[in-house]
Parts: structure tokens; C-alpha cells; sequence
């Protein structure tokens, strides 16, 4: 089931951020709940388990509050790139360990109207699309038809130009495309 975001205002955002700052707990919470759902919606598409989401979007929040007091720029830029080390951070533990599975074991449904098998069908292919673009490919795909930002934000979050990130955009849809056709054959 998809978590419901806490839309904040801009001027909103920036109040709650100066009182965690100050380590006030409502406003950590606050925060927690406005950034948790986002950063796993994008770690979940980055590891494909949503157990592993669970705990890394816990280590994003936990990351977060360590160094809030020190946070600078675009938060929301900040906490992606947070929420990004902390994906690369858990691969490198895996590959280490020499457990590297890139093929997820379970995939959960979102909730929705349409038949579960091909939900699920779908979300495994976009899910298999997804591994086989570079990082910066993934990460303009989903921030941009996952978590539903324009271009201009998305932009501003990565900084990048927003040609920089149409050509991404333009190369990541060619190769899903490829690839999904290549598979229905």
C-alpha cells in the first residue's frame, strides 16, 4: 500500500526546519513524516525489496536528524542525495559480503483498480527496465514518473540544467522502451 505524503508549503518547510534544527521534537517527527514516504518510494525503486527499503528509509531518517543542523541548499535535493548514498552504501555492504541478489524475490502490488496479475507483471518489468539504466537515468525516471516531479524540480534537486535532464529523461524512455519490447517478443 502506497503511504499518503505530508505535502508541506515551502514557507511551512522551512519553519519545521529551523525548529529541528534546534532538535524540537514535534518538528522532527514532522519531518520524518513528510520525508519518509518519499525517500522510499525512491529507495524501493532503487533495491527493489521492500523489507531492504524499509530499513535503508530508516537509515535516511536517522542520517537526516544526525546532521540536520548542518544541512544547506535545496533539503529536498539534500535528502535524495541522502537517501542515494545511503542505496550506494548498501550495495557496496553487498557486494562485500558477496550477497548481491539484483532481482527481486517479492514485488508488493499498489493499490489500485487494475487485475493484480498484471499489476504486478508491469511493476516486475518496470522494475527489471529500471536496473538495466545508469544511475542518473533511474534516478530522473523515478523522481519524475514515480514520485510525480517537473523537470525544473527535478533540476533543481540533481543540479543539472533541465536540457541535462530532458536528454536523461529522452535516453532512459528510449531504453525502457527497447528493452520492454525486446521482452514482450
Amino acid at each position: 500500500m502506497r503511504e499518503k505524503f505530508l505535502e508541506l508549503a515551502e514557507e511551512e518547510l522551512q519553519a519545521v526546519l529551523e525548529q529541528a534544527r534546534r532538535l524540537e521534537p514535534k518538528a522532527i517527527a514532522k519531518l520524518s513524516q513528510y520525508c519518509y514516504p518519499k525517500a522510499f518510494s525512491y529507495i524501493y525503486y532503487r533495491v527493489n525489496d521492500r523489507s531492504d527499503a524499509e530499513d535503508l528509509t530508516s537509515e535516511v531518517c536517522l542520517r537526516m536528524m544526525q546532521s540536520i543542523q548542518q544541512q544547506k541548499g535545496s533539503f529536498k535535493g539534500w535528502v535524495y542525495r541522502v537517501a542515494s548514498n545511503v542505496v550506494t552504501d548498501f550495495y557496496r555492504r553487498r557486494a562485500v559480503r558477496s550477497v548481491v541478489d539484483p532481482v527481486a524475490e517479492s514485488v508488493e502490488e499498489i493499490a489500485d483498480d487494475r487485475d493484480e496479475s498484471t499489476q504486478l507483471l508491469n511493476q516486475e518489468q518496470l522494475k527489471k527496465g529500471l536496473s538495466h539504466l545508469t544511475d542518473e537515468q533511474r534516478e530522473v525516471i523515478i523522481l519524475k514518473f514515480i514520485e510525480g516531479y517537473e523537470t525544473e524540480e527535478i533540476a533543481r534537486l540533481l543540479e543539472k540544467s533541465n536540457e541535462a535532464i530532458r536528454a536523461l529523461q529522452f535516453r532512459a524512455l528510449t531504453t525502457l522502451k527497447r528493452i520492454l519490447r525486446t521482452e514482450k517478443q
